[in-house]
């Protein structure tokens, strides 16, 4: 809170003053001090570190998501707990049930172990993003690549909760392991899959996704150098996040 309250009332630093930061530094900075690493990325906006980091734990949290659960008890689990999809696959023949399921299998395989390509592409999109909102809604002139930065170092309590995501893994029986919605840190959690709009709407407010946004505000604030507030550009980054999950809301209930 402390680092909030410093974002939203202190100028930024000129960089002159602030002390240069190495890669290990700003991974543990954005942690204990994330206007330090974010004020860095105008001297140096280098992304590649964080990005590394968030593709190992991804690759580690797909091997374990193969080896304990599996694939396919993953599709069918995400099947059944979706009233309306479970339907429509019960009314199909057996052999044409399997074999969408191991496509979907296959695929879903595919797309976990290819996690730091993915990754890099979520990067690209959400950096995009925050470009067009804030140097076209707000004035300002960052960069893409300073923006990079700033939502891969963001993005980084994403591997908390991958490491938790795993022990949970070791903890739960195969087939009750829901792969959208494995921690106990929104809402969401709470309810269950016969009301998937509330459900997927409740994540919004995940614990890990707020964090996430406010230190996505905190890189905005700093490299705008307080032109953009912490708070406004916190609001800002929900309400785009909050747009998303209501699409992705509104699909999931049809």
């Amino acid at each position: 809170m402390d680092d909030w309250e410093n974002s939203m009332s202190t100028a930024a630093l000129p960089e002159e003053q602030t002390p240069a930061l190495n890669e290990a530094e700003r991974v543990l900075c954005i942690f204990t001090a994330p206007s330090r690493t974010m004020a860095d990325l105008r001297r140096n906006a280098s992304w590649w570190v964080p990005w590394l980091l968030l593709s190992i734990a991804s690759i580690a949290f797909a091997f374990t998501l193969d080896k304990r659960v599996g694939w396919d008890q993953v599709m069918e689990t995400q099947i059944q707990s979706n009233p309306k999809t479970a339907e429509k696959m019960e009314k199909m023949p057996a052999d044409q049930r399997e074999k969408i399921t191991k496509i979907q299998a296959t695929s879903a395989r595919v797309i976990g172990y290819a996690s730091p390509v993915t990754t890099l592409i979520a990067l690209v999109v959400v950096a995009g993003a925050l470009l067009g909102l804030f140097n076209f809604g707000f004035g300002t002139k960052l960069t893409f690549k300073e923006l990079m930065g700033v939502t891969a170092y963001g993005f980084l309590p994403s591997i908390l909760s991958t490491m938790l995501t795993i022990m949970v893994l070791f903890i739960v029986e195969p087939d009750t392991f829901d792969v959208k919605n494995p921690l106990a840190t929104s809402a969401g959690y709470f309810v269950p899959g016969t009301m998937p709009f509330l459900k997927t709407l409740l994540g919004a407010f995940d614990v890990f996704t707020l964090w996430q946004v406010f230190l996505l505000a905190v890189g905005v604030a700093q490299l705008s150098k307080l032109k953009v507030k912490t708070g406004t550009a916190f609001a800002a980054i929900f309400s785009l996040v909050l747009l998303f999950k209501l699409g992705a809301a509104a699909l999931s209930a049809m």
